[in-house]
């Protein structure tokens, strides 16, 4: 009734529902994450595993062909996955309202979380990419990408004062009550849309047939070296700054909400490059952006810890906005038929990568944790060193991001002008 079409509706749905998603994931990333962890009193390897699991829970989409078995619909198999994997986070709001706070709880939630939530992220992303026109996709991304930056700038202000000023036990049922609120939100939200149904519901995801494809073969090595690199060190930068430098939570907020104001921004600009240079070039840039951004980690005290965090938090938004946006819209571009299967190899390989790195982190980062060393009379922290370790898993990245095909465009800089007539829509 409100929607000229079921494609305008299924674009506002999908913006909305990923608003409402990025509230409930940021409740288990950054800074809440490490909130969570403390008060469920998990050990630094433990860290590491929550934080890695919905990603390395990916590779159970080799599996999907059997879940949609056991479903009529790709829309029922997409709700009923999604049911198990929200309501895990109910079950978390009442584990601190009646004090079950081993850290053993707060783990088993996360994996059953995960499990299901892998089918999701399956299912829904071979959807949206029948559903999302190729013409349309930079601009539809972009923008939903805005909209998630803004609810990601609300929950962290809220979220990190709300645990700075109050009890701990307040502070947390605030946090698991708003992230239990937002997973039943995406539940309502995914309901309503219109979800292209499976041609065969005994869809086979044979994994050769990407494997066969050297181009989309060497995106994987990629994508998975990548998402080695960013979980062998993702749960520790905050954890850093909170348990070895002493940042409040609040302040760790508000470099959250700085990154993602900046983010927004970097969105639009993006939103308007990346259809004209190439998703490559601008997945390229990102990661350079991000790999030198670890750098303020690496140089971060006590003395100057406020005004790194700003600048991580900017480099930060201005390197993983082009990521984000890149990222999954390459994927499309090298998918062939039956993309079901290009999806599910994708998933595979974030998985199983992103999952060794996680565990090689965590037995890193409990060697390194409380532990201090000296070069040429200067001392650093143990998770420095490992900061440092990171960067150069980051540059090899980008080396193996260079063997893969797809189109992409030179940048040059043709004047300030030029430049704001282009991104504000003047003509050229």
């Amino acid at each position: 009734m409100f929607f000229k079409s079921s494609y305008e509706k299924n674009k506002v749905l999908i913006s909305a529902e990923g608003m409402s998603a990025n509230i409930m994931t940021l409740g288990i990333q950054s800074f809440s994450l490490t909130a969570l962890a403390l008060y469920f009193e998990c050990e630094p390897f433990w860290i590491s595993m929550i934080s890695t699991l919905p990603v390395g829970a990916q590779l159970l989409q080799l599996f999907l062909g059997k879940i949609y078995l056991f479903f009529p619909t790709r829309k029922s198999a997409l709700i009923g996955t999604a049911i198990l994997s929200r309501l895990p986070f109910v079950a978390l709001f009442f584990a601190v309202l009646f004090n079950y706070t081993n850290y053993k709880v707060l783990v088993g939630i996360i994996i059953i979380y995960s499990i299901f939530a892998s089918f999701v992220s399956g299912i829904w992303t071979t959807a949206v990419g029948e559903i999302i026109e190729k013409n349309d996709r930079s601009h539809f991304f972009s923008t939903r990408y805005i909209l998630i930056s803004i609810t990601t700038i609300v929950f962290s202000t809220v979220i990190s004062k709300v645990i700075n000023i109050t009890s701990p036990k307040t502070g947390m049922l605030v946090l698991t009550g708003t992230i239990a609120v937002a997973a039943i939100s995406t539940l309502f939200l995914l309901n309503l849309h219109d979800v292209p149904d499976f041609k065969d519901k005994k869809i086979s995801f044979n994994l050769s047939i990407p494997l066969k494809n050297s181009n989309f073969r060497n995106f994987l090595l990629f994508i998975g070296m990548w998402n080695f690199t960013i979980e062998f060190t993702k749960p520790y930068f905050f954890y850093y700054a909170v348990v070895n430098l002493n940042a409040p939570y609040f302040y760790l907020g508000i470099a959250s909400s700085v990154g993602a104001f900046i983010s927004i921004i970097m969105f639009f600009i993006y939103g308007k490059l990346a259809p004209r240079i190439g998703y490559k070039k601008l997945l390229s840039f990102g990661i350079n952006i991000s790999t030198y951004v670890v750098i303020f980690y690496f140089l971060m005290t006590k003395d100057n810890v406020r005004s790194l965090l700003i600048l991580d938090a900017i480099g930060t938004a201005v390197g993983w906005a082009a990521i984000n946006l890149a990222i999954l819209n390459l994927l499309f571009e090298l998918s062939e038929s039956p993309k079901d299967s290009y999806t599910s190899a994708y998933a595979i390989a974030i998985g199983i990568f992103g999952f060794v790195g996680a565990i090689s982190g965590g037995f890193v980062a409990d060697f390194f944790n409380k532990k201090t060393f000296i070069f040429f009379g200067d001392s650093y922290a143990g998770f420095q060193i490992m900061f440092f370790i990171s960067i150069f898993f980051r540059f090899y990245c980008i080396l193996l991001l260079t063997r893969v095909r797809a189109y992409q465009k030179n940048m040059y800089y043709p004047g300030l002008y030029p430049s704001l007539s282009y991104l504000f829509g003047g003509k050229r």
